[in-house]
């Protein structure tokens, strides 16, 4: 069944980097009728280009004609249909309440929040309304990585034997519009560390391969810069007949991106530097894919253009599995981290089937 997705009034809550993104996507695939208005607690990020360089002949507001409240309250008695919240992750959860109380439908960047204290109540909630839920894992819209899942669950390269998924980012050189030190990332009081930070891969583990049964992870601030959060992790998710290793870090100055999936019959291997997956069943000449142009910002516009255009009340029941699977990881990596030993993942909310 498809979710109704015709949306005319569009509340954005938080516009840095992020909803500044979602702000420009919506902006070109939507009518020029709709109407888009925001909510910010501060007006700290300044109009950003595509590129993110800072455009300071102009305001965020006046380059979209958007309509800005001074309280979330009035926001939603503007009566949005959906409501696009891109705050730091510990800001997250009152919005998306609010908007589900309100009947609107919600894209939130991801993780949902920085655990999952009141999902049940809204995941109920959103389901019972049939309301559109989406929460922001783009990398499912990367079309090597789309093929590369695909193959593992039509069994190319047999059956899996081990996994690993790496990525080295570098917090100082995202944003050179601010401070690096306030960036959500490297706050505990904004829901950062890196587990929540770069929890996409943790998405991309579940949706190759299915619910974990357990979590082993050590990790901790391992880089030179004194935080309050974890900048380095690894751990091993731990199915029945295999295992996937995960490596996150987010304060290496050499970035990128990869991950390895070695099966009975064949090996994959996705590289973001280049864009290039590797598919090679044994016994066969090894297939290459290269998707040079395609970036982020690529990524995000089909995301929305999927929302927009083709979303299902099934794709709603997804989004909030993942959203749910996402957090139960890590919250059996944090309880490893400190139990130092494999912890169980428990789901507590969506459907107990631990098949993906």
């Amino acid at each position: 069944m498809f979710c109704q997705v015709s949306f005319s009034n569009v509340l954005f809550i938080g516009l840095g980097g992020a909803g500044q993104r979602h702000l420009r996507i919506f902006r070109q695939l939507l009518p020029e009728s709709a109407l888009f208005s925001a909510y910010r607690s501060s007006s700290a990020t300044p109009l950003l280009r595509p590129d993110f360089s800072v455009d300071e002949h102009n305001t965020v507001e006046s380059a979209y004609g958007l309509k800005t409240f001074e309280s979330l309250k009035s926001a939603f008695e503007s009566s949005p249909d959906l409501t696009v919240i891109s705050t730091p992750t510990a800001f997250h959860r009152q919005p998306m309440f609010m908007a589900m109380e309100a009947g609107s439908g919600v894209l939130v960047e991801k993780p949902w929040a920085e655990n999952l204290d009141g999902f049940a109540e809204f995941a109920h909630g959103m389901r019972i309304k049939k309301l559109p839920f989406l929460i922001s894992f783009q990398r499912r819209f990367h079309p090597l990585i789309a093929r590369a899942c695909q193959m593992v669950k039509s069994g190319v390269i047999g059956c899996p034997i081990a996994a690993s998924f790496t990525v080295y980012s570098n917090v100082p050189s995202w944003h050179q519009y601010e401070d690096w030190r306030n960036l959500y990332a490297v706050r505990q009081d904004f829901g950062g560390g890196v587990l929540l930070t770069e929890i996409h891969e943790l998405d991309l583990a579940y949706w190759f391969f299915g619910v974990p049964d357990a979590v082993f992870c050590v990790g901790g601030n391992r880089g030179k810069e004194k935080l309050g959060v974890e900048d380095t992790v690894q751990m091993t998710l731990l199915y029945q007949n295999f295992s996937v290793h995960i490596t996150l870090c987010f304060m290496h100055k050499k970035t990128s991106r990869s991950f390895h999936i070695a099966g009975s019959e064949g090996n994959i291997v996705w590289n973001e530097e280049g864009n290039q997956l590797t598919v090679t069943p044994f016994g066969n000449t090894p297939e290459i894919f290269v998707e040079p142009g395609y970036s982020n910002d690529s990524m995000f516009m089909a995301q929305a253009n999927y929302f927009l255009k083709s979303w299902k009340e099934s794709d709603t029941n997804e989004s909030l599995r993942a959203a749910e699977v996402s957090l139960v990881i890590v919250d059996a990596a944090r309880r490893s981290m400190l139990s130092k030993q494999a912890e169980a993942v428990v789901l507590e909310y969506v459907n107990k089937d631990k098949k993906a």
